[in-house]
């Protein structure tokens, strides 16, 4: 399909549409490569090999590196100056964790750049072909629902709209909350879901009130449900209180489609197939759950640890913390208090996984024990042990959850912890103030 480039700046020939430092590199290379694209009648023949190179260039418009300091950026602790470590802060160690993790994907980076004008950072990396799998997201449940979205950005509502096509949903955008609100009163919406990015709520808060009294004054049974699109790093001040005011139901951004999966499925009344296999929570709140768990948190970071404690203890979680694999061991042979465990899956020694191995084989020795009648005095109600136990990571990719899969844990929750995750995660063991089997 056609390249489409939306550009602030007509006659500018860069992706941003502004003047840049390497202009070979933006836009009027992707039109000549667009050009031959379709001007060719040749199809591309298929790549043999299974690994692709390729070649990522990311452009900015800013302050740009002075040439002096242009030799020395990828060293390590290095700042152009030490103006730019009081504005931006950091130690000057990105650029060379790039480099190096560059050369690990075999490829090369570098960059131009002109002062008072900006950067543009190239680099290639050689990586392997991907291949679809039977787990990959299904949308048969969602096909045939519409959907509208509300975005006064175009780029924006697209990368939106995609991630609601990848559902099945059939989706429409439109720029300003008029529109929709025109659309509601002269009966000609379709859409039963309702996304409207939060920057446009709050810009256009004007039509808000009216909006939320004819919802609220709709009894119809096909209603639309109303959902707002907020990111906690973009907020305006006070933007916050917006969801809790109109009781909308919120979605983080960046999107994930499980997470997406998620909201849409609680939405339209349906169960999570995923995360609720013990049946529907209701309005069950994470409070409820977590008050007065017994959790041990396992980080080899002790800022993390502190950060992932204290978000549990919010919750009413009594949490105990360990910063080894090694010492979760200890703490997790069966017979124990715990009712589950969060554990980091990136330590030295012994990751995550190794230890969560480790724990499993413990509790299936208990098991054995208890099948032949020999378990402990303080086994003897229990007919089997399982803690749960639940990786905590920043890597949310497809092989990361089958590692864990693998590993005998029973699902993971990113860091930080996203209250919607959380939630549909400790959903599937703990019932309100039901204890863990």
């Amino acid at each position: 399909s056609c390249l489409e480039v939306e550009t602030g700046i007509q006659n500018t020939n860069t992706l941003s549409g502004y003047p840049v430092a390497n202009r070979r590199c933006s836009w009027e290379s992707i039109r000549l490569f667009n050009r031959e694209l379709h001007s060719s009648e040749k199809s591309f023949a298929p790549i043999a090999s299974d690994s692709i190179s390729l070649v990522i260039s990311v452009e900015d418009t800013g302050v740009g590196i002075p040439f002096e300091a242009q030799s020395r950026v990828f060293t390590p602790f290095m700042q152009v100056g030490p103006s730019i470590a009081r504005i931006h802060g950091g130690t000057g160690i990105g650029l060379s964790i790039s480099k190096c993790l560059v050369g690990l994907m075999k490829g090369e980076i570098g960059f131009a750049s002109k002062p008072h004008v900006g950067s543009t950072f190239t680099f290639t990396a050689v990586l392997m072909r991907a291949h679809c799998k039977g787990n990959d997201i299904k949308s048969s449940e969602f096909k045939g629902i519409n959907a509208l979205v509300v975005d006064h950005r175009p780029v924006r509502a697209k990368v939106t709209k995609y991630h609601l096509q990848r559902l099945g949903v059939k989706t429409e955008l439109t720029a300003e909350l008029n529109q929709f609100i025109s659309k509601l009163n002269s009966g000609s919406l379709t859409a039963k879901l309702v996304l409207i990015d939060k920057e446009t709520w709050l810009k256009e808060s004007h039509c808000t009130p009216l909006l939320v009294n004819k919802l609220r004054n709709n009894d119809k049974p096909d209603s639309p449900k109303l959902f707002l699109l907020g990111s906690s790093a973009s907020s305006p001040k006070g933007g916050s209180d917006t969801s809790r005011e109109h009781n909308l139901n919120v979605i983080m951004k960046p999107l994930r489609a499980s997470m997406l999966q998620v909201s849409l499925r609680r939405a339209l009344g349906g169960v999570d197939k995923v995360h609720c296999r013990n049946g529907v929570v209701g309005n069950s709140t994470l409070g409820s759950l977590l008050h007065k768990k017994q959790i041990i948190v396992v980080d080899d970071n002790i800022v993390n640890l502190k950060v992932a404690a204290g978000a549990l203890k919010k919750y009413g979680a009594e949490v105990t913390c360990a910063d080894s694999g090694k010492k979760a061991i200890t703490l997790l042979k069966p017979p124990h208090n715990f009712d589950a465990c969060f554990m980091d899956i990136q330590m030295p020694e012994m990751d995550g996984f190794e230890a969560t191995r480790r724990i499993r084989v413990m509790e299936r020795d208990l098991n054995e024990r208890i099948e032949r009648g020999e378990a402990p005095p303080e086994c003897a109600s229990i007919q089997r042990w399982r803690t749960p136990i639940l990786a905590m990571t920043a890597d949310v990719i497809q092989a990361t959850h089958e590692e864990c899969l693998k590993s005998e844990m029973d699902g993971y929750v990113s860091k930080p912890f996203e209250g919607e995750q959380l939630y549909s995660e400790v959903a599937r063991f703990f019932q309100n103030h039901d204890q863990v089997e």
